[in-house]
């Protein structure tokens, strides 16, 4: 009866260091998600990144991003924004472009990104 009695606390406690050692490896993960999203944002020139932060207000603000859009909130042309989306993209930030009509191009942020990292949040690790 003793040796069931310790049989059970060692595995009791071997299954809490499986949980600790599960929690370790996924804030380590977390940690490397937050450092590859740092990294990406920090690429983007100041301009770049306010074409980014609008898009991702936008759609926030359930609305259908498109250049003219973009174009018109900030003031700038319609092929500097397709320029700002083409090096957005290629620096590795989830934006993808959805053509309607096979003429007017929707965009969007990544629906995973926004999961994992708000706008408030992707500023603040910028800023790091």
């Amino acid at each position: 009866q003793n040796s069931q009695k310790i049989s059970m606390k060692t595995e009791f406690i071997e299954d809490k260091l499986d949980q600790f050692s599960r929690a370790t490896e996924l804030l380590n993960n977390l940690d490397s998600l937050k450092k590859e999203i740092r990294l990406k944002f920090k690429r983007l020139t100041s301009q770049e990144f306010k074409v980014f932060s609008a898009i991702y207000q936008l759609e926030e603000q359930k609305q259908q991003v498109t250049y003219p859009l973009l174009s018109s909130k900030l003031n700038l042309s319609g092929s500097s924004i397709r320029d700002y989306i083409s090096h957005i993209i290629a620096k590795g930030v989830p934006i993808s472009k959805e053509k309607i009509n096979n003429k007017e191009v929707i965009l969007h942020i990544s629906p995973e990104l926004k999961k994992i990292a708000s706008l408030a949040s992707i500023i603040q690790l910028r800023e790091l």
